[in-house]
């Protein structure tokens, strides 16, 4: 019976139903679909526009185009002059609304530092240092960085969340400065991971991040617990001079490089993850 049905011929009219309902079909599937062909592409500008406007900042499932540049703002003053000595001229801007932004990536640097440096001149001047500064909480989370993400010598007010992200290039935090918990747990650090002298006032949190090249926590200072459990530190791990608290965990955390923990201590006693 199903052989005669198939064989049968539908006539004209049977078709165009037929027809009809496939294309149904296929604009309801381009539909469903519509959201995840068109991820929303938003310009850096745009962005630093709402920042100086002070209003909070949240974007979701984006991609960011251009240079998220923090670090020239409308607020920006200058709080250090250079000198003839070699002595830097420093300029602070201040991101003074929250920001969150998860699921997005982002295309060019964002920079929350900035130098223009002049040692390659033959008279050798001062350089000029931009900074950015955050008043309110920060949250990046599940975000890609095509390029470095430069946080030196920023000041972190309120919380700073920064899960599950994938750094592909420099994640600069060195000399940064957390005044809140800061969590990084679940993101993955494929080039420099910089947080040498880098300052936890609170808690903070590595779980299960995974440093593929460069850890470098040299004279870091965790003045609260951290924990490094079920960290992969894949190339080097540097913990030279850090202070770690009490509390402090690298349970099940592996090191598959070369390690240096000298001078490290735990609770004000000498410390490395291999002689607890």
């Amino acid at each position: 019976m199903n052989t005669l049905f198939l064989n049968a011929p539908l006539g004209l009219g049977g078709f165009l139903r037929i027809m009809k309902t496939l294309i149904t079909a296929l604009l309801l599937t381009v539909v469903a679909l519509a959201p995840t062909l068109a991820q929303k592409t938003v310009d850096a500008k745009e962005i630093i526009a709402k920042i100086n406007r002070k209003e909070s900042v949240s974007y979701q499932n984006v991609t960011i185009n251009g240079d998220l540049d923090l670090t020239d703002l409308a607020n920006r003053r200058e709080v250090k002059e250079g000198s003839w000595k070699g002595d830097s001229r420093e300029f602070r801007s201040t991101v003074e609304a929250p920001i969150s932004f998860k699921n997005c990536q982002f295309k060019g640097k964002v920079l929350a530092y900035y130098t223009e440096d002049q040692e390659r001149k033959l008279l050798k001047t001062s350089n000029t240092v931009y900074n950015a500064d955050f008043n309110e909480a920060v949250t990046f989370e599940d975000c890609t960085f095509d390029d470095d993400a430069a946080f030196k010598y920023s000041h972190f007010d309120q919380r700073a969340i920064f899960t599950n992200n994938t750094f592909r290039e420099t994640a600069l935090f060195k000399y940064t400065r957390f005044q809140n918990d800061a969590d990084f747990s679940g993101s993955t650090f494929r080039g420099y991971a910089d947080f040498k002298y880098t300052k936890f006032n609170e808690s903070s949190a590595f779980q299960k991040v995974a440093f593929e090249r460069y850890a470098d926590f040299k004279y870091t200072k965790f003045d609260e617990r951290v924990d490094f459990s079920k960290a992969r530190f894949n190339g080097n791990a540097d913990f030279k001079y850090t202070h770690l608290p009490r509390g402090t965990s690298f349970d099940d955390a592996r090191f598959e490089g070369s390690t240096d923990f000298k001078y490290t201590t735990l609770d004000g006693r000498r410390f490395s993850p291999g002689s607890r």
